[in-house]
């Protein structure tokens, strides 16, 4: 269980990175069920996690690049990368993977996934402009 903190901060290039990464990894099919015996799980399956591979699960969650995408109410969870607000209702991986089919899942985080990495490279465009 993950202590409710502040995420670790992430440069801003860092993060548009990851997220392109993870976008990259979804168009590749990254998530399309590999394994039947188990079920999907969206973000902990990534590469881009940092607990893919480790199984005492010993990393902070507060240190992964997706924790300041949580809300606050959320940080504490098991899994707290299942709590990111996926649309503007709020649903996420958490209350989308019970009620919507993987491929539904998979598009609202793709929509996501493009629409912060906009956000966040408009963001950058905007600092540079200030900055000039």
């Amino acid at each position: 269980m993950c202590v409710l903190e502040k995420p670790v901060p992430q440069a801003r290039s860092e993060v548009i990175r990851r997220l392109k990464e993870e976008l990259e990894f979804l168009e590749r099919g990254g998530y399309g069920g590999t394994t039947p015996w188990r079920p999907v799980r969206i973000f902990l399956d990534s590469p881009s996690c940092p607990k893919r591979l480790d199984e005492e699960r010993e990393m902070p969650c507060r240190e992964c690049w997706l924790f300041q995408f949580v809300p606050e109410n959320f940080r504490a969870e098991m899994d707290p990368c299942h709590f990111v607000s996926l649309n503007a209702v709020g649903e996420s991986v958490h209350s989308m993977t019970r009620q919507y089919t993987l491929a539904e899942v998979e598009t609202a985080l793709r929509e996501w996934l493009v629409k912060e990495i906009r956000h966040l490279e408009e963001m950058d465009r905007k600092a540079k402009r200030a900055g000039d």
